[in-house]
């Protein structure tokens, strides 16, 4: 007789924080900020590859020198796919290029992975960004697995606006 259990399917909780700087302390040599709209809470989609990839690191033999810690930033307004294989008009440049979170690991009984990046636009025009993507290689657009795509509201960046994303990625 097998018994079957059901786990959840790995779910990434993505929250996205937009501030943009509004004053110059002069006192303490830095900006201050203020948030542009509220947080937001989204979740992923895994993609087909990235589950591939879950299997190989978790259970494989494959020689791996980094997990799924670099984030991928879009303005493509395409929803995300399991069939994804890239972030289509991945952006590379202006501070907002991959770049490899901050990762908290479980310990313990503790079932939850966090991955952070505060992201700084230095570009001149007003950019947008509506999706993020986590890649095992900091070599954008094409290289690397992508894994735990998201979709959000599309956030108009200005000069010098910090766009935090923060995945908290939970496993059954």
């Amino acid at each position: 007789m097998h018994i079957l259990e059901t786990v959840p399917n790995v779910r990434a909780k993505v929250r996205i924080r937009q501030e943009r700087p509004y004053e110059y302390d002069e006192a303490r040599g830095l900006w201050l900020y203020r948030h542009v709209d509220e947080d937001e809470e989204v979740f992923n989609i895994l993609t087909n590859t990235g589950r591939v990839q879950l299997h190989n690191f978790a259970y494989g033999t494959v020689a791996r020198a980094n997990g799924f810690n670099y984030i991928g930033l879009s303005n493509d307004a395409t929803p995300p796919a399991a069939a994804d294989a890239s972030l289509l008009a991945e952006l590379t440049s202006n501070g907002l290029g991959r770049a490899q979170g901050t990762v908290t690991l479980p310990t313990g009984a503790g079932n939850q992975t966090s991955i952070l990046h505060l992201f700084t636009y230095t570009g001149g025009a007003p950019q947008g960004v509506q999706k993020c993507a986590l890649f095992d290689s900091a070599g954008p657009p094409i290289s690397g697995v992508i894994n735990h795509e998201v979709q959000f509201v599309q956030r108009t960046l200005l000069l010098n606006d910090t766009l935090t994303v923060s995945y908290t990625i939970t496993l059954g």
